[in-house]
C-alpha cells in the first residue's frame, strides 16, 4: 500500500506539559517513559519507549507527527518521493535520532506546513508493559499508535496528498452538518484509519488522537470510576459507538489543549478487501453515531485561523 507502516508517535508542545504527568496515568493507566532532554513527559502504552511527547513550549501546539516504515529501505524510497512532491525532505542529524529514539529520521511538511517525520527503528523493550494500574493494554502492533484527526481547511484537498504522495488509502468518507463540512478516513494498514481530516473553513491544527484499549471494562472504568461518567466537565463527546470505524469511546480534553480519544472495538480492513470508500452523508438524514457520543462544546487550543 505505502511505505508508511503506521502511526508511530506524535509530540506537541504546551505550557502545561508538566500536568500530563499525573493525567496520562491517573486517567488513561498509561506508564511514563524517561523524559524527553527538554524535560518533555514521555508516555508509553506499549513497548516501544514512548507513543505520545508533550514537550514544554509557550503555547498548545503541534510539534511533529511521527510516521514509521518498516526499514532503512522503505524511508530512502519515500525520501526520493517527497522530493519530488516538494516536500522539503531532510535527513535528521544524529542528536535528532537520538532524541526521538529511533535510527534514521527523515522530516518533512504535509501540504499545509504542519511538521511531520518518517522514521525506522524505534528504540523499544520486551513485555516492557506494567501499567500503575490493573489494565489489559492498549492495540498496537501492525497498527501503530491509534489515529490522529486534524482541522483542516479542505479536507478533499489533505486526502488526495496524503493519498498522492503518502500512499494513504480512503477508508471513508462522512458529509457533516454545517458549518463543519466533509470528514475523511485514511488508512495505512488494517486500522480502520490512521489519519483523518475534518473541514473547518480557514482552520487548521491537531483534534485528537486515538488510543485503543484491549479490553471495554478498561474504557468503561476510565469513564465513569476516574472521569465521573457523563457529568465530567472535560468532555467533548459523552460515550457512545461510531458509524465509521464502530469504535465504542468517548472523547476529553487535555492539558496540552486539544482532545483524546479513549475507545474499544476499532473496525479492522483487511488489507486484501477490495473495498471503495463508504459515503455516509449526514445532511440528508443518516445516522451520524450508532448511538451516543452527545457533543459538549469544548475549545481546542491546537487549531488556529489558517490563511494559504
Amino acid at each position: 500500500m505505502t511505505e508508511i507502516a503506521k502511526l508511530g508517535y506524535v509530540g506537541v508542545e504546551s505550557p502545561d506539559y508538566a500536568e500530563w504527568r499525573t493525567w496520562a496515568p491517573e486517567t488513561f493507566a498509561c506508564m511514563l517513559g524517561p523524559d524527553g532532554d527538554d524535560g518533555a513527559v514521555r508516555v508509553k502504552i506499549d513497548d516501544a519507549d514512548y507513543r505520545l511527547s508533550i514537550h514544554p513550549g509557550q503555547e498548545h501546539r503541534l510539534a511533529y507527527v511521527g510516521w514509521e516504515v518498516l526499514d532503512h529501505r522503505d524511508l530512502d524510497s519515500l525520501e526520493a518521493r517527497l522530493e519530488k512532491a516538494g516536500a522539503d525532505p531532510r535527513r535528521a542529524d544524529r542528536a535528532l535520532c537520538e532524541a526521538r529514539g529511533v535510527q534514521e529520521l527523515v522530516t518533512f511538511t504535509d501540504l499545509y506546513g504542519q511538521p511531520y517525520e518518517a522514521f525506522c527503528y524505534q528504540s523499544s523493550g520486551y513485555r516492557d508493559w506494567d501499567p500503575p494500574r490493573p489494565h489489559q493494554g492498549f492495540v498496537t502492533g501492525d497498527q501503530g499508535l491509534g489515529h490522529v484527526v486534524f482541522v483542516v481547511p479542505d479536507a478533499k484537498e489533505a486526502s488526495e496528498w496524503h493519498t498522492d504522495v503518502l500512499g494513504f488509502q480512503t477508508t471513508d468518507i462522512i458529509r457533516l452538518n454545517p458549518p463543519l463540512g466533509d470528514m475523511w478516513f485514511l488508512r495505512s494498514n488494517p486500522r480502520h484509519h490512521s489519519i483523518a481530516f475534518l473541514q473547518m473553513d480557514d482552520m487548521l491544527g491537531l483534534h485528537h488522537i486515538y488510543l485503543e484499549c484491549n479490553s471495554l471494562d478498561d474504557v468503561g472504568y476510565a469513564y465513569y470510576d476516574v472521569l465521573g461518567g457523563d457529568q465530567n466537565p472535560d468532555l467533548l463527546m459523552r460515550l457512545g459507538r461510531h458509524i465509521g470505524d464502530q469504535t465504542v469511546s468517548f472523547y476529553i480534553h487535555n492539558p496540552a489543549g486539544f482532545f483524546i480519544e479513549y475507545g474499544w472495538d476499532g473496525l479492522p480492513i483487511p488489507e486484501t478487501e477490495a473495498r471503495s470508500p463508504r459515503y455516509i452523508d449526514v445532511t440528508k438524514g443518516k445516522r451520524a453515531e450508532m448511538w451516543g457520543h452527545h457533543f459538549v462544546m469544548q475549545p481546542n487550543e491546537t487549531v488556529r485561523p489558517y490563511q494559504r
